[in-house]
């Protein structure tokens, strides 16, 4: 891990292709040892969308798979295409760290094409920026990714349920443009820190997954998250969230949580 004295602002230094090293701005939220999920997502998400690439497809689903704690040390990930074809194809990407595989993500990438006289949406937009508060995520949460963000909150938030606006003065990845799809990804798993409805320094609640369906291709200047968190009786729980970017909504994401009390020491 890079010591926050000289630390660059950006979520990763390239290594070698595919070879990333994590800046403390990746430290994660329940252990300072770990990544949070939203940057190495994002980091995934450019490696998928940058193999291969195709100008006349577009991802229009990727999903996580998170296999343990994201350790904070050089991660290596690994893209291959499991379903070629003409207008639609299957993507997969390995992460590891250590020799280990520690998420397993896949991504669909569709045919593009002009289908705009026939374009609706059945998703609520988000108030805009401007008629949102700033929220210091800091006050509940720890670690270095949460530090990174900006966010202001829509009125009327309580606990499960809030709309928030979020972004980074961190880029992706040092010295490299990252796909305008990662800088947009980078910031999704924020979405169940954001309307927790108990503290997390009382219960455990971490997602095993990250999925996201999109409409159309993201501006990444902004994530709007308008997020609703449930519990169920069992220890399950989902966090839900319509996502949107400056000009609407753009698609929604989903993640499975694990909800559980702390281990009795």
């Amino acid at each position: 891990m890079t010591d926050a004295s000289n630390t660059p602002h950006a979520y990763y230094l390239p290594i070698s292709p595919g070879v990333y090293q994590p800046t403390i701005h990746v430290q994660g939220a329940w252990q300072d040892t770990e990544q949070h999920m939203a940057p190495i997502s994002g980091l995934i998400t450019h490696e998928l969308a940058t193999h291969e690439p195709r100008d006349d497809m577009q991802i229009g689903r990727l999903t996580f798979e998170i296999l343990g704690m994201i350790p904070l040390q050089e991660s290596t990930i690994r893209v291959q295409t499991i379903r070629p074809g003409r207008t639609i194809e299957l993507l997969e990407a390995t992460l590891e760290i250590g020799g280990r595989a520690i998420i397993r993500a896949r991504a669909w990438r569709l045919a593009r094409s002009d289908m705009s006289d026939l374009a609706g949406l059945e998703l609520p937009a988000m108030p805009q920026p401007a008629e949102c508060e700033p929220l210091d995520g800091t006050e509940e949460w720890p670690g270095g990714y949460i530090a990174s963000l900006s966010i202001d909150a829509a009125p009327g938030g309580r606990e499960g349920r809030r709309q928030a606006w979020v972004r980074s003065g961190c880029r992706l990845i040092e010295g490299v443009d990252a796909d305008p799809l990662a800088s947009y990804v980078m910031l999704v798993d924020t979405a169940n820190g954001i309307a927790t409805r108990v503290r997390p320094t009382e219960l455990m609640f971490p997602n095993v997954d990250l999925s996201l369906h999109l409409l159309r291709q993201p501006d990444p200047a902004l994530v709007g998250l308008d997020t609703s968190v449930s519990f169920g009786p069992d220890g399950l729980g989902l966090t839900s969230t319509v996502l949107n970017d400056v000009n609407g909504p753009v698609g929604r994401a989903e993640q499975c949580l694990t909800v559980r009390h702390f281990p009795t020491k």
